[in-house]
């Protein structure tokens, strides 16, 4: 089951399922940077979360949607990519 469809059957966010998408994500890196993509990656999913409430009036929420998407843009930006 998806984190949207769990938050759908359960009409509440739930940010243990996100962190363990983000730790699963962040899991080839090493320790500090673990740690930090750990964090960016588990906020992407926050914000994408959000991103999917916003869309769903797109003309009213374009501001919105326009500044959680430059903040997923910025924080794609700040993963760290390191050699095995």
């Amino acid at each position: 089951m998806t984190t949207t469809e769990y938050t759908k059957r359960c009409r509440i966010f739930c940010p243990e399922e996100l962190e363990e998408r983000a730790r699963k994500l962040a899991a080839f890196s090493v320790s500090a940077a673990t740690n930090g993509n750990t964090i960016a990656l588990f906020t992407m999913l926050v914000l994408q979360e959000i991103l999917e409430q916003l869309a769903a009036d797109p003309a009213t929420n374009l501001t919105g949607i326009v500044a959680v998407s430059a903040s997923i843009a910025s924080l794609n930006n700040s993963i760290q990519l390191i050699d095995p």
